[in-house]
């Protein structure tokens, strides 16, 4: 007698192996989709550090209200993923000192990026540990 398709033993072991290959794949799915979308807060922070810099130089000071900022505020974007925030950190007529950093939590999982400036020629680019960076 000729039997067309699977035994039940058959396809169980399919079924456990797919939800093997599947608990090992989705987390870093996961990881991956957060990475990604740390390029609009890559991005955000890189438009708000300009904007930061021409404000400077018109006005001689720093601001930390992004409202005042030629860019608009990237707080006030409706499908925002990140939010935005503005330290002064000793900003002078003739030194720029500043820190912009965009945070995103889901659930307990933080991640954030941040743009340290601590001179007129050096900043420096972080991201959370979560997002593959070094963090601080």
């Amino acid at each position: 007698m000729l039997r067309k398709g699977f035994t039940l033993l058959e396809v169980l072991i399919v079924v456990i192996i797919i939800g093997i290959l599947s608990s090992i794949a989705l987390p870093q799915y996961f990881s991956t989709l957060e990475k990604a979308r740390s390029g609009e807060a890559v991005t955000n922070v890189g438009a708000v550090r300009m904007a930061l810099d021409r404000y400077w130089y018109q006005n001689g000071s720093a601001t930390a209200d992004l409202d005042l900022l030629d860019i608009g505020n990237p707080n006030d974007i409706t499908n925002k993923l990140y939010s935005y925030s503005v330290v002064d950190d000793g900003t002078d007529a003739g030194t720029r000192m500043y820190t912009v950093t965009a945070t995103r939590t889901i659930g307990t999982t933080d991640y954030w990026v941040k743009w340290t400036q601590t001179d007129n020629n050096t900043g420096v680019l972080t991201k959370s540990t979560t997002l593959g960076g070094s963090g601080e």
